[in-house]
């Protein structure tokens, strides 16, 4: 009998330890494209996962509205456990908005860094933004995606901060992304200003390389967010197409200009040395290292659950208090 009892309780831990472990985001998604018209410019929905994390899109119908979506949000993270009731936006790079791309850039994030118990960030808000071929034409494009939706990720911080005493708002953006990040917040970069976001990670910025020096609009962002990590590639393929065609350093390849210039909330990681990206067309361009490379994923799952800097493994500090560089992982 001792021991039927025993055996029971070791299979209730079990299960309730596996259920933990495989806790999965929710992910929901707002589509803005600037080249509609009327209520196509702005559509809602869900991306779903099944067993094996394969992600469906589920568009919403026609007539949910904002503020049903904010309603769904809502929902949804008053369903999580307390710990879990933080939000992560993420703002994709330039042409990343077809399915094709996102379905696999999601299954990726979805089984090696959102469905596990370490995980914080219970709600994953996905920003979706249409460009065409033109690159200068695709920076416009992004400035305008962001003013529209700028209202709406206003609300959407306002709802997250509403879903428990400590919940977290955090981001995760790629490449032009960081335009239509840029044009949400330019006009509230002010000392007092309502909002923030608690973790921020800058992954192959494709902004110019002073973007937080003064004059710049990003010059006060250590007013929204006092942590944030950029991601620097010295080989970066992809930034050094941008670098020749604005004729200016890259802020994801180059690095910042002169670290002294830039809030102390900002610290530069180099990844130049990573070389275990898990697909070849990651391997050439450098580029979407944040989802394709082990060393990279770890380094940014352990910055959202918040480790002591001094903490990490595989940084190593360089030249300056602000730039440290990830190493790869010894052969065991």
């Amino acid at each position: 009998m001792k021991f039927t009892k025993a055996l029971y309780f070791c299979l209730i831990l079990i299960i309730s330890s596996t259920v933990t472990a495989q806790f999965q985001s929710h992910n929901l998604f707002v589509e803005v494209d600037v080249s509609k018209t009327g209520d196509e410019i702005v559509k809602y929905g869900r991306i779903v996962y099944n067993e094996k994390n394969s992600p469906r899109r589920k568009y919403f119908k026609k007539d949910i509205n904002k503020a049903m979506f904010l309603d769904t949000l809502s929902s949804d993270l008053n369903e999580f456990p307390l710990e879990k009731r933080n939000t992560l936006f993420y703002i994709h790079g330039m042409w990343a908005s077809g399915w094709s791309f996102l379905k696999g850039n999601h299954r990726k994030m979805q089984t090696e860094m959102w469905s596990n118990k370490s995980n914080p960030n219970g709600m994953v808000v996905t920003v979706i933004w249409h460009c065409k071929l033109n690159y200068f034409e695709n920076k416009e494009m992004a400035l305008k995606s962001g003013k529209i939706l700028a209202p709406l990720v206003r609300q959407i911080h306002d709802v997250c901060a509403l879903a428990s005493d400590n919940s977290k708002t955090n981001y995760l953006i790629h490449s032009m992304g960081h335009r239509v990040f840029e044009a949400i917040w330019q006009d509230q970069l002010t000392e007092n200003m309502k909002y923030h976001a608690d973790n921020i990670v800058m992954a192959g910025a494709d902004l110019e390389s002073n973007a937080f020096e003064d004059g710049e609009v990003l010059r006060n962002i250590d007013y929204f967010s006092k942590d944030i990590v950029l991601y620097v590639h010295n080989n970066d393929r992809v930034l050094g197409v941008s670098k020749v065609i604005n004729g200016k350093n890259r802020l994801g390849l180059d690095g910042i200009q002169n670290l002294d210039k830039v809030s102390n909330s900002i610290l530069q990681v180099d990844v130049s040395v990573i070389i275990d990206n898990e697909d070849a067309p990651s391997r050439l361009s450098n580029h979407i290292y944040f989802y394709t490379s082990p060393t990279v994923r770890k380094d940014i799952a352990l910055f959202y659950q918040d480790l002591a800097k001094e903490k990490f493994p595989r940084r190593k500090k360089l030249n300056h208090p602000k730039r440290v560089i990830l190493e790869m992982p010894q052969d065991d």
